[in-house]
């Protein structure tokens, strides 16, 4: 088989693998109510990390030491 055609058939299968992840957990995140409430948790903990980050990223020194740690 050319090349080429590994690489398409690579490429599908991947999309095709990707697709079934995205349903199952679609499927999940409707009929788990667990999944529900950890999901809008990791929001939350994503939201604050992120706020953390940059504002650490700043170039005023010592920045992180004034940010409240809950």
């Amino acid at each position: 088989m050319p090349h080429r055609y590994q690489l398409i058939e690579r490429i599908a299968f991947s999309l095709v693998v990707l697709s079934a992840v995205a349903c199952s957990a679609f499927i999940a995140y409707e009929q788990v109510p667990g999944v529900k409430s950890a999901m809008h948790t990791g929001e939350d903990i994503l939201r604050q990390s992120g706020e953390y980050s940059f504002a650490c990223a700043s170039s005023v020194s010592n920045v992180c030491g004034q940010l409240p740690v809950d």
